[in-house]
């Protein structure tokens, strides 16, 4: 089994690779081939490294099917020796993400005989399906448990052994693929955990820095366990550290009053949209009952800013039942809002959509009413109501 540079040293920062080949891909996407990579090509749960070679943009790297290394570029590379460039901070990020599921895995079988099925590694947050349920009390002592061998800062390295070595270890792993032949590479925990992997690590476990467990959700009779490690652990931190402080200004109370004030605040809106309703549906009772010379020769427009359709609607069932039998244009909002027309059915379906899209707006309905939203309500458009 030969090793490609990253997984030699995985803090290898910089390297050189021989570039055999260029070939464009799309637009602005170049495929180059290289001989070795200390850019890791994505594989084993763990996404692909990004970085630059000779200067110019790796967007890409992943496993060529002839056992070489396929990088994806923004712009041609010229063939030959190149330098090589790594993301650290991504690197180092994949590194801390990828020991936390070693370490998490291990734990999980040997204190609370959960086997790991799969693990995801992804953009913001990282996730392990287990094949079996966890309590709460026992997903709080799992993350003590983790957080505890951190402490303990065991070493984690990696080693490659033939497959009658791999037989005779005890590995943690489900298994090699049918009809593998070649070394295999492991990956240890030192006095915890030997698994097979191609990923890279972290050297110890204290430079996890804290492992936080973020919540299960149930999947296939066992329970996903997302988590962050290292700086997206700390990065959660910090990010509820300002939530924190931006709550205690805006209910100006501290953390411990937090949900009693938003609870006070929930019944308090509640309360406060029933009494609007109720004060809206009389407003709309008045305001349809005031219209003024409604016939069924002469279209009425009302509009007030502060309507929705459920008082456009009350208004027009004041007026009808006010003895008004002519066509009514009635909107709200400011500028942009809500219409609704309301007539004789044959009347509103015929002038329904002109309504609509003269007030620049979109709507539907039935019978004797016809109403959706618009951009540009007003009076203006009441003579498309003209029976």
């Amino acid at each position: 089994m030969s090793l490609q540079p990253c997984q030699e040293d995985a803090y290898a920062e910089r390297g050189w690779a021989v570039v055999e080949s260029c070939t464009a891909v799309g637009e602005g996407r170049f495929a180059v081939i290289v001989d070795r990579s200390v850019l890791y090509p994505e594989g084993g749960g763990q996404p692909a490294d990004r970085g630059t070679i000779s200067g110019v943009a790796v967007l890409d790297v992943q496993k060529d099917p002839n056992g070489r290394v396929r990088l994806t570029t923004d712009a041609p590379v010229v063939c030959g020796r190149a330098p090589v460039q790594v993301d650290m901070d991504r690197r180092f990020d994949h590194m801390q993400q990828h020991s936390a599921q070693h370490l998490i895995t291990a734990v999980a079988q040997d204190y609370f005989s959960r086997s790991t099925l799969s693990f995801h590694l992804g953009a913001r947050n990282c996730s392990i399906d287990l094949d079996g349920p966890l309590s709460g009390p026992e997903l709080r002592d799992l993350e003590d448990r983790v957080n505890a061998e951190i402490r303990g800062n065991r070493s984690v390295t990696h080693r490659v052994v033939s497959l009658e070595e791999y037989a005779a270890l005890d590995v943690r792993s489900r298994g090699l693929p049918a009809g593998y032949v070649g070394d295999v590479r492991l990956v240890e925990i030192a006095g915890l955990d030997i698994n097979t992997c191609g990923g890279t690590h972290v050297a110890r476990l204290g430079e996890l820095q804290l492992v936080h467990l973020t919540g299960t959700e149930k999947v296939r009779g066992g329970v996903r366990l997302s988590y962050l490690a290292g700086g997206r652990a700390l990065e959660r931190l910090r990010d509820g550290t300002h939530r924190r402080g931006t709550l205690n200004r805006l209910l100006k109370c501290g953390p411990s009053e937090h949900l009693a004030t938003i609870k006070r605040l929930l019944d308090e809106a509640k309360a406060s949209g029933r009494e609007r309703r109720q004060l809206l549906s009389e407003l709309g009772q008045a305001l349809g009952a005031a219209i003024p010379g409604a016939t069924p020769t002469r279209a009425m427009h009302l509009h007030r800013p502060e309507a929705d359709l459920n008082l456009l609607k009350s208004v027009a069932d004041a007026a009808r039942s006010a003895g008004h039998t002519g066509p009514l244009l009635l909107t709200g909002g400011d500028s942009s809002g809500v219409f609704l027309v309301d007539g004789p059915a044959e009347l509103v379906v015929r002038v329904g959509p002109r309504v609509a899209e003269a007030v620049r707006g979109r709507g539907g309905g039935r019978g004797t009413r016809f109403q959706g939203k618009a951009e540009a309500v007003g009076a203006a458009h009441v003579g498309l109501l003209t029976p």
